[in-house]
Formats: structure tokens, sequence, C-alpha cells
């Protein structure tokens, strides 16, 4: 890939974290004013946190598999890492402050994205609810290292 096209990418990756952190932001802020640990919901709130929940796994896949997967091959002049090693890169990179608090949010995505059993969704729902600002500041430390880290440099 030529330098025109890693930075036409970098962009693109800029451009798609961003939308998705408006789009939790957004879902996050409704959700806020409702949620309480409590048995039932409405139709109506569990679908505000059922898409609350999904932006946050989409926000986390894009971070992970573009953003941290680009940043990795950029720097490295073409060679993929696997997951855990984009995260220790993450955190060598000072983007994320914590490996196994960056792996717990994952495993938060892979409950959503998996995970069809609802005996337990409250409590899920809460812990997503606690971690959604710690990926919303990855997110913006992400989008900051791609900007200052590749694009400013070009």
């Amino acid at each position: 890939m030529g330098t025109q096209k890693y930075l036409d990418y970098a962009r693109d990756v800029v451009d798609m974290l961003r939308r998705s952190t408006q789009r939790l932001i957004y879902s996050y802020n409704k959700v806020s004013k409702f949620f309480t640990l409590k048995n039932e919901y409405s139709e109506e709130e569990l679908e505000v946190i059922e898409s609350m929940c999904s932006r946050f796994a989409r926000t986390n896949d894009l971070l992970l598999q573009k953003a941290f997967r680009f940043i990795d091959i950029y720097e490295s002049k073409g060679y993929d890492f696997s997951v855990p090693q984009r995260i220790s890169n993450a955190y060598k990179r000072n983007i994320i402050d914590d490996e196994k608090e960056f792996k717990y949010i994952r495993e938060l995505r892979n409950e959503v994205a998996h995970n069809y059993a609802t005996d337990y969704f409250y409590e899920l729902f809460s812990e997503i609810i606690k971690y959604t600002p710690t990926l919303l500041d990855i997110v913006e430390r992400t989008i900051n290292y791609i900007e200052t880290k590749i694009l400013a440099q070009n």
C-alpha cells in the first residue's frame, strides 16, 4: 500500500471512530437517564439498552480490528499482529492504560455479540454502562495517536 493509501485509510479510520463514538454517546446518554439494576424494563427501554450494547460492541470492533490493526501494519511496514499482540502494542503506545481492562472490555463485546442467554443480561448491561466511558477514552486516545503520529507526520 502506498503512502497516500495509508493516509487515506488513516483518515477513514478516524472518521469511522468519530461516527461510532457519536452514536455510542447518544445511546449511552439515553440509557443513563433511566438505567438502574431492576428486574424489568419496558420494551422501549430494552430496545435502547440493546442499541447501546450493539454500539459498544461495534466501537470495540472498530478499535481492535480497524484502528489498532492499521497502526500496527503502518508502523511495522505491513506485519499484521495477533489480537493479543495488538492489545499489547496499544498499551506500549499508551493508547490503553491496562491490558487486562481492555481484554475485559473485549469480553463484554463478545458477550453482546455471541451470548443468547438472557439470565444475566442486566449484569452485562450494567458492566457495559460502567465501561463505556473507558472505551470512549480509548477511542479518543486512538484518534489522537493516528492524527499526531501518522497524519501530522505526512
